[in-house]
């Protein structure tokens, strides 16, 4: 038995006998405008998140103060 593969099979092969196929792609990357436009939109989501997180925080402190007040006072 020999190291080097039998490759008869190879140079019998007619490739022309092959159909021709156009290549799709199936996830085309987006273009450059729709990925900055992409990012952009999730950036200001975020910092929409950010700023209702923070004011969320802000109104819960502030209640909890009041109550705080609320009970020393009574």
């Amino acid at each position: 038995m020999s190291d080097k593969p039998d490759m008869s099979e190879i140079e019998k092969f007619d490739k022309s006998k092959l159909k021709k196929t156009e290549t799709q792609e199936k996830n085309p990357l987006p273009s450059k405008e729709i990925f900055w436009s992409q990012r952009l939109n999730r950036r200001s989501k975020q910092a929409n998140l950010k700023q209702a997180y923070a004011t969320n925080m802000y109104c819960t402190l502030y209640k909890h103060c009041f109550l705080v007040l609320l009970l020393l006072v009574v």
